[in-house]
């Protein structure tokens, strides 16, 4: 190959590879860890161990309209804890609504029947500017305490 066409292509994959970040610069932001419980205790589910049952947590920005928005997911550990790091290098401050969901029959099921759903949820919380490059404490969050009544 010449000279001057071995340049090029490599001048063109370079412009290539530059271009597919699509400008992205990781941000600093919050990670948001907590626990979620329900009248005090974990949410179980069965066969938790080879991905048949879970729970989901979701981080919805608040304002958004059902469906629309970016949404951070995290999955729950069987002790209740969840933590979320977001894309990049952390969650950004500002408010958001917690979903739950506890999937006891596959990723389908919801045994929560949707009352902690990002449409349903009444769980609200903040993330605080001052928090940046470090992280936020939920603390324990109980659905029995947290439902509509």
């Amino acid at each position: 190959m010449c000279d001057w066409l071995r340049v090029c292509v490599v001048a063109a994959v370079g412009l290539v590879i530059a271009g597919c970040d699509g400008g992205y610069t990781p941000k600093e932001g919050v990670t948001v860890k907590g626990s979620i419980l329900k009248g005090g205790q974990p949410l179980q589910v069965p066969r938790r161990d080879i991905g048949l049952g879970s729970v989901e947590v979701q981080l919805v920005p608040a304002g958004s309209a059902a469906g629309s928005g970016s949404l951070e997911t995290a999955m729950v550990a069987e002790d209740g804890s969840f933590e979320f790091r977001g894309a990049g290098r952390g969650m950004s401050p500002g408010k958001y609504k917690v979903a739950v969901y506890q999937h006891d029959k596959g990723m389908a099921s919801d045994a929560l029947n949707g009352a902690f759903s990002n449409v349903n949820t009444p769980i609200e919380v903040e993330i605080p500017q001052d928090k940046v490059g470090d992280t936020h404490d939920l603390g324990v969050i109980d659905l029995d305490t947290k439902a509509k009544k």
